[in-house]
């Protein structure tokens, strides 16, 4: 007996050797073998490159077109993309006519003020196509809100003839970049793209509406048109050179009729403005204290909308 514990103390101490090494040797070939799996994975495939043949714009459209698969519609624009707009029918029959709303910079086809306009329309007889208004580049948003400079004032006593520089530097005025004409194409395209569908579901287009940034667009998509239908500025937020451009655009344009809903004092300097170029059919109905419009007042809007589109308003 005594032999055997001594023979058992002296085995004891190499089995934990053993095991201890055995332990060590496994480790090491786990680590190692997790390493080569790590450098042979190929990396897993974005969402965004698993959804073919549709161009986000960063407004969560995917997203959006899975909460309202019914209004929903993928339109096809020139170069090929697609966007993402809108439609809600009218609740009542006969249709009135149908509106296009270009939401704010920033917002989708059903966020902000433009989802809950175009709910608010459709109680009152009317089709209503929303788009989103994607926000520019930064680059380009401070080349668009910069302010525009007022010509210098010519000295005393100085003739025409001296004021005409004998050579023009090309350098000193800035023409449009590729990137801001690229911006305000595309969405030149999707107010067209919208139009196209309304008229392939046999709508008659009465009114584009624009909302905050929304307005320097229509504004531009409907002086390029033949014969344009009636414009409407929801809370307008004109860049400073679409302004200065608005009297003459619009004066050369065949807009029928104009209706600013406005929360600030600027409207009454635009009627000013656009008086003074000889622009008819302008109407300014101030709405709020000058605090915005936000999605609640879309039922009150609504209801100024369709009174003004009624036949018996018109001038």
């Amino acid at each position: 007996m005594r032999r055997i514990r001594t023979i058992s103390k002296s085995i004891y101490p190499g089995r934990i050797s053993g095991c201890l090494l055995a332990f060590m040797l496994a480790v090491a070939g786990t680590s190692a073998f997790a390493q080569d799996q790590d450098k042979d994975a190929e990396p897993a495939p974005s969402a965004s490159t698993e959804v073919r043949g549709v161009v986000s714009s960063g407004q969560g459209e995917w997203g959006l077109s899975q909460r309202f698969p019914d209004s929903a519609l993928w339109l096809e624009l020139e170069d090929g993309t697609r966007t993402l707009a809108l439609f809600w029918p009218e609740m009542e029959t006969p249709a009135r006519g149908a509106v296009i709303i270009l939401a704010d910079e920033g917002e989708n086809a059903e966020s902000g003020l433009a989802g809950a306009l175009a709910r608010e329309l459709t109680h009152r007889k009317l089709a209503v196509l929303s788009l989103g208004l994607e926000t520019p580049p930064a680059a380009l948003k401070r080349i668009l809100e910069r302010p525009q400079l007022a010509p210098e004032a010519k000295p005393e006593g100085q003739s025409p003839e001296a004021a005409i520089p004998t050579t023009i530097d090309v350098m000193a005025v800035e023409a449009p970049g590729d990137q801001e004409t690229a911006y305000r194409e595309r969405i030149r395209d999707e107010l067209a793209a919208g139009a196209a569908e309304l008229n392939t579901r046999e709508y008659e287009l009465v009114a584009l509406v624009g909302i905050g940034r929304g307005s320097n667009h229509v504004v531009s998509y409907a002086a390029g048109l033949g014969t344009p239908p009636a414009l409407i500025w929801a809370g307008p937020k004109f860049y400073p050179g679409d302004a200065e451009r608005l009297a003459p655009t619009l004066e050369k344009a065949s807009v029928p009729r104009i209706l600013e809903l406005s929360s600030s004092g600027e409207g009454s300097d635009r009627r000013a403005s656009l008086a003074r170029a000889g622009v008819q059919g302008f109407s300014l109905q101030p709405v709020g204290s000058g605090t915005g419009f936000v999605p609640r007042d879309g039922k009150a809007l609504a209801g100024r909308i369709a009174a003004w589109l009624a036949p018996d308003a018109r001038q």
